[in-house]
This record gives structure tokens, sequence and C-alpha cells, in this order.
């Protein structure tokens, strides 16, 4: 990938080499600072230690075959903005990037690179939270059999969970819309960056903790001029539109993603939802399986979910994830 080549752009290249660096960092703080604040996750209601004797009797009776089917409410406490919730990106009116759209314009996908050049670096840069580190260690324990998530940001297998269903894929991967290869996104987001070095110094602002990070990996800008911005094609075949590895609205999940996650339901005896609103069918469907089947169900989530008439009354808690199964680890392991 080749840039800078002249010397007024050399020195904007350097520039925006010393703006990616302070970025990296101020990124690193952003996220935890809105870990600590709980800047995204909703307070919810009060834990009562009844809560959490019934949620330990609903892990522990499920025989090891238990599944959590998991959204952006357990990430939220990694400091993860989601689309939901108040703090969440609907709030702020943001409208997410649609299949089509990032297929069919290049302004509209160069928009897409540029904004993830400030929101990217922050959503890489979360930590695997309480609730993500519980179910590892309850997985470890041989008390939930796996996870289905539709959260992109990779912080179930970070946290050292070995069984999961990336429901909507992975945003830590890109691959090519033509000859179908992949990569690691930090590789290409590194291209996009040597490509854009003028670009970044003079319309990239510096990263503070009051950010205006949106769900995915995105992040406002003012700057809405992107026709000098500079998107690089695919390393493998070199003319190849290079994409997210998740599944943008508008788009289809994988027939052998879709066929796992249901695999890994009908072996369960019981599924436990953490921290999603079900609104999004692919997760709503899988709700409706175990219903069907009359497998016992149960909720952790605060706010009203499309789920509700399938979970009883005395399922639902409408608590923090973290506060609930760092609790039922403590009772259980």
């Amino acid at each position: 990938v080749k840039a800078c080549r002249s010397p007024s752009r050399s020195r904007a290249c350097r520039r925006g080499r010393r703006a990616s660096a302070m970025s990296a960092l101020a990124a690193r703080r952003a996220v935890a600072e809105a870990a600590r604040a709980g800047r995204y996750a909703p307070a919810g209601a009060a834990l009562l230690p009844r809560d959490v004797a019934r949620l330990a009797e609903f892990v522990s009776g499920a025989g090891g075959r238990l599944v959590a089917l998991t959204g952006a409410g357990i990430s939220t406490e990694s400091g993860v903005p989601d689309y939901r919730s108040p703090q969440g990106s609907y709030a702020k009116g943001h409208k997410p990037m649609e299949h089509a759209v990032f297929v069919r314009h290049p302004l509209q996908r160069a928009r897409y690179w540029a904004r993830s050049l400030r929101g990217w670096r922050y959503f890489a840069n979360a930590q695997p939270s309480r609730t993500h580190t519980a179910l590892a260690a309850l997985e470890g324990a041989r008390l939930v059999a796996g996870v289905v998530t539709q959260n992109v940001d990779g912080l179930h297998t970070r946290a050292g969970s070995s069984n999961v269903v990336d429901l909507h894929g992975r945003n830590d991967t890109v691959v090519c819309l033509s000859c179908g290869a992949r990569r690691k996104r930090v590789a290409y987001q590194e291209d996009v960056e040597t490509l854009n070095r003028a670009w970044m110094a003079n319309f990239l602002p510096p990263v503070t903790c009051e950010e205006d990070i949106r769900a995915d990996g995105d992040a406002h800008l003012a700057h809405e001029d992107f026709r000098d911005f500079q998107v690089p094609p695919c390393g493998a075949c070199g003319v190849g539109i290079l994409m997210p590895d998740v599944v943008f609205f508008g788009g289809s999940l994988r027939p052998e993603v879709r066929d796992r996650a249901q695999r890994l339901l009908s072996e369960s005896s019981r599924l436990l939802i953490l921290g999603s609103s079900c609104q999004v069918f692919s997760a709503f469907r899988l709700v409706q399986s175990a219903h069907r089947e009359g497998k016992p169900i149960a909720m952790v989530n605060i706010g009203p979910t499309r789920a509700d008439p399938l979970v009883l009354d005395e399922w639902r808690f409408p608590v923090r994830c973290g506060d609930a199964l760092t609790r039922v680890c403590e009772q259980l392991l």
C-alpha cells in the first residue's frame, strides 16, 4: 500500500502517524473509562438474594445442557454501545449501514471505513465483561453447554468460552466479496490508515472520552466529504471489495451458522437469554424454537423484549447481567 509521496503529503503523513499512535492509546483509555463508568449499561433493578438463588437453580438444573443466548446488553458492560438502550446508537439518530448500500455505493463504503478509523479502535480495545468471564467459567465447570451470541465483538472467545456460535459473524475479520479471501481486520485497518495518513491528519479530530462512538465499530465524524478517502481493495485478488465478516442490516445468516445454532439449541435442556431484546428474528426464532419444544426459558435483560410473551414472569430478571452471573458463579463454583 503506497501513500504520502509528495513532501507536503509526507508531512501530513507524519502528522497522521502521530495521530494514529495517540488515538490507539486514547481508545484504550476511553473504552476502559466507559466500562468503569457504566456509560452504556442501564442500571436495572436491584439484584435480590432470591433472584440469585433462582438463577443458580436454573443453571444447575439444566444438567450441563444449558445454552446461553447473548446480546448487546452483556457488552455494554464492557463499554461497548448497543443500538436499542436509552444510551444506544438509535437514540443518537444512528442509521446502521445496510448490506446493499455498502456493496453498491463506493462513497458509502468510504464513509464506513473513514468512520471506522475512530470507532474500530475503540471497539477493538474493549475487554470481556463479568458476564463473558462468568459464562466461560460456567462452561469450564460443565454447567453451560455453549453460547449463541448476536454480538460481533468476539469477547466470548477472548474470555475463554470455547463453544460459541457467532450468529452474526465477527467484526475482527474482513472478507473479499469477489474471491472470498479472509484476513484479520487489524491488518486491513492498518492498510486503510496507511493510504489515508494525510486525510487523518486533516479531518480526524483527537480522541476524547466523550467521543460519539456508535455500535459495531462506528463513530460520528463532523467531516462528511469522503471523496478523497481511499479504500484499499483485496490484497489477494487485487480488485475485490473487502467487507467486515458480519451480517449487515438487510443481509442473511450463513446457512451453516444458522444450522449450528439450531443444533446447539436442539441438544439443550434449557435456554438462558442474557442482555438481548430478541428484536432481530435470527435470535427470536431460537427462543420460539425452545418455547415450542417446551424447554424452560429464563431471561436476564433490562427493558422490554420481543420474547417477553414466551418467558414466564418468574423467570424474568431486569438486572445487569454481570451482577447476576457473578453471583451465580459464587454460588455454584
